[in-house]
């Protein structure tokens, strides 16, 4: 194959057929279910909400943060691969017209969600009496030039100067903010100042563009995070080959790791431990998953809705921390003693996903006090998380390890 165009189409092809592949998986397990009731009673919630906030409320501060925090970061989705490097010298005069493919493409993969904060926001804004429909249109206009320069910016940074990324990128979020704070407490003058700031930035940062050689091997790096992100992420819900995992020594949580006395009973316990606390995908699966539990807590005053979302989060929890820790050894140096290791990795496994579920009620509950005060209803939070992990943990299915 010799022609950019052509291999720009087959990559990208493989592309959406492996995110349809995994996403499938996402969005038919518990998290659509999650979904479900987020949305619903956030939507509930902020509509009522809404009904009371006060007009010194300060939406347009906020609203301006939340949407240059969406736009700034904006990394070209290259789909690029480690032959590249040599695959791709022959053709390197038609490099530019795959890299404008990549840039159009990121264009419109990353508008959705500044899109969707802009959608959301404007009731506060009208609630604010904050700007008018002229300018909130405008503003979206905004939002969608400024994803389209940014991402072609961004490009052109990693190319000339791959250590000025993050300045570069604080350089836009102070321009993003600073346009549609004025565009609508000022003047809509704002927004075409604003755009020719930004087409001035981006020409400059083309130019010195233009004397550099392409880096490969940084754009193949990025890649290659970027694809391993979404592995991870789809892995909670699937086995997915392709994942590298993680681990990191975390220290500063050594106080939970408690030394091993190396006898047969605390073998699989020291292990299971050191295992959860090191293994990346794992520890952060569990504070992702403590964090939206705790955000749900806080923000949701319908009880019988926090109830369920609560105790869907702990079923999630005990059942994503089961099969990650009973699912991720290969041989370990535990199968040298002489016992049954299946049987007592798994009570290990379930003994310290029962302190993490323990954990994660006492946040819970702590989260739930501001709402709700010192009431019944935390209580039952902590409660229904306590008695959802619980009945996971021993209802799900013993998986047994192949040694």
């Amino acid at each position: 194959m010799n022609n950019m165009h052509e291999i720009w189409g087959q990559r990208f092809f493989h592309y959406v057929n492996e995110l349809q592949k995994y996403m499938r998986y996402v969005f038919t397990g518990h998290l659509a279910i999650v979904f479900m009731f987020a949305i619903g009673a956030g939507g509930y919630a902020y509509s009522e909400w809404l009904k009371e906030v006060p007009a010194t409320f300060p939406s347009v501060f906020i609203v301006s943060v939340v949407i240059a925090l969406l736009l700034m970061k904006a990394a070209p989705t290259t789909l690029l691969k480690p032959a590249d490097i040599v695959f791709f010298l022959p053709l390197e005069n038609q490099l530019p017209s795959y890299m404008r493919r990549s840039i159009t493409w990121s264009t419109f993969s990353q508008l959705p969600l500044p899109l969707i904060a802009m959608v959301i926001a404007l009731p506060l804004l009208k609630a604010t009496e904050v700007g008018a429909g002229t300018d909130y249109l405008l503003v979206i206009l905004l939002i969608i030039a400024f994803k389209g320069l940014f991402v072609g910016t961004e490009y052109s940074v990693r190319v000339a100067n791959h250590d000025f990324v993050w300045p570069d990128r604080v350089l836009r979020l102070v321009l993003t903010f600073s346009t549609i704070y004025f565009a609508l407490t000022w003047s809509s003058v704002a927004i075409f100042i604003g755009i020719l700031i930004a087409m001035l930035y981006a020409k400059f940062w083309d130019k010195k563009a233009e004397q550099f050689p392409f880096p490969y091997e940084q754009f193949i790096e990025l890649e290659q995070n970027r694809m391993m992100r979404f592995y991870r992420f789809a892995n909670y819900f699937t086995e997915v080959p392709h994942l590298v995992g993680s681990v990191s020594k975390r220290s500063w949580l050594k106080i939970a790791m408690k030394r091993s006395t190396f006898k047969r009973k605390d073998v699989q316990n020291y292990l299971v431990v050191r295992t959860f606390i090191r293994t990346d995908d794992t520890f952060w699966l569990w504070v992702r998953l403590t964090v939206l539990s705790a955000m749900g807590a806080f923000l949701i005053p319908i009880p019988i809705v926090s109830f369920i979302f609560l105790g869907a989060l702990a079923f999630a929890t005990a059942v994503q921390l089961i099969l990650a820790l009973e699912g991720g050894f290969e041989f370990t140096m535990d199968q040298l003693f002489p016992e049954e290791q299946e049987k007592s990795q798994i009570k290990a496994v379930r003994l310290l996903v029962r302190k993490l579920i323990w954990l994660q009620a006492i946040i819970l509950l702590l989260a739930a006090l501001p709402l709700y005060g010192l009431s019944v209803t935390p209580l039952l939070i902590a409660a229904i998380a306590l008695i959802v992990g619980e009945a996971t943990i021993r209802l799900t299915k013993e998986q047994m390890i192949d040694i």
